[in-house]
């Protein structure tokens, strides 16, 4: 059964509970959907609670292109699963997507004007494609970088000012900090003060599961005899751990992993992507390498992790992104195991320091030190 929580609730009899607050306090319900298990329960919990109101709510999809074609089948099928009830909101912009397979194209241009050719699939007839907001008062984070994927859905949010969008963050069974981030800051919601939803301006996004954890997700999926991605399936089977599955982008800093079993789960979909983007078939190769991308083992002609740091600095490939690098490293600890983090945020390119380093003394010091005292 699912878990309970302190309230004496089990976690779906309080989620239902916060999508009837939230239907009853907002007249625009929209779900994000990524194809993923998490996204897939909040919107059949949506979907029906806008059933038995007879009520529509909208589903909301960005597609990122470079994408299992078993998440697109995915999100396909939720806007599917009740007519009439669900709104598809499936756009297909141009923006900008972090690629972490590439020192030398650090970004990828999503659905790019011009090179329909090379486009991972061809854009859907049903999908939004041009921008539905006003693109002169549209707000990008970092003009340096260009409009990304975070700016597309901070501009779509303001364009429905007054909706309140529902997102299938989990804080429970994840880390610490991400139960910080989603329960620190409360707001004020439908005359309620929230603990599980952030705002920006005048724009509230709610995680109604986020006290869910991985089993609560799939017991759910499992009563209700939901369709998921089929890529979890093989993922199971490749003994991947339940915590680590993730069907999201392909070529980001936490998922690029993701490509070295995608000639055997999606072939075709791997085949496109070796067409799209330089350098898929090295990342391909060497995604397990425990001296590449992973950086669990020094490469030979390095004496320590310090070394091979600042050597990776003086050759890294984008040299407008190694201040950014050096400014963030000269505020961490200078150790060991600190440098293997910034190696791989090096290898990487992760300016955007998505793969957060954790600057603590090295644990291996003082383990040497208590065996020194002990023996």
């Amino acid at each position: 059964m699912p878990t309970q929580r302190f309230s004496g609730k089990t976690v779906l009899e309080s989620a239902r509970e916060r999508m009837a607050f939230v239907f009853d306090a907002c007249p625009e319900v929209i779900v994000s959907i990524s194809g993923g298990k998490d996204s897939t329960v909040l919107a059949h919990i949506a979907l029906t609670e806008a059933r038995s109101r007879e009520r529509r709510v909208g589903l909301f999809f960005l597609d990122e292109e470079v994408m299992y074609q078993s998440s697109v089948d995915q999100a396909e099928c939720l806007m599917k699963l009740f007519p009439g009830v669900g709104k598809p909101m499936w756009l297909q912009v141009p923006f900008k997507l972090t690629n972490a397979t590439s020192v030398t194209e650090g970004q990828l241009d999503c659905w790019e004007p011009g090179k329909h050719q090379v486009w991972m699939r061809p854009k859907r007839s049903d999908a939004v494609k041009a921008k539905p907001w006003d693109v002169n008062t549209e707000t990008t984070r970092n003009r340096a970088k260009g409009f990304g994927f975070y700016d597309a859905i901070e501009n779509l949010q303001r364009h429905h000012a007054g909706a309140a969008f529902l997102v299938g963050l989990r804080a429970a069974g994840e880390s610490p900090n991400r139960w910080r981030a989603v329960t620190k800051y409360p707001i004020e919601f439908g005359g309620r003060r929230v603990y599980w939803g952030t705002r920006r301006e005048s724009v509230a996004t709610l995680y109604p599961i986020y006290d869910w954890n991985t089993h609560d997700v799939w017991r759910y999926i499992w009563d209700a005899k939901l369709p998921y991605s089929k890529v979890y399936d093989w993922q199971f089977r490749k003994g991947y751990p339940i915590s680590a599955m993730r069907v999201s982008s392909l070529i980001h800093e936490r998922a690029f992993k993701s490509i070295c079993d995608l000639p055997e789960f999606e072939p075709k979909t791997y085949d496109r992507l070796l067409k799209r983007i330089k350098g898929i078939a090295l990342a391909q190769e060497a995604g397990r390498s425990a001296k590449l991308f992973a950086c669990r083992k020094l490469p030979k002609n390095f004496s320590s992790w310090i070394t091979y740091r600042e050597w990776l600095l003086r050759t890294h490939a984008d040299r407008e992104r190694v201040p950014i690098f050096e400014k963030r490293f000269a505020r961490h600890l200078v150790n060991e195991f600190v440098a293997r983090q910034q190696c791989r945020q090096l290898i990487l390119n992760d300016y955007e320091n998505n793969l957060t380093v954790d600057s603590s003394p090295d644990p291996r010091e003082a383990l040497i030190r208590y065996y020194d005292e002990v023996l």
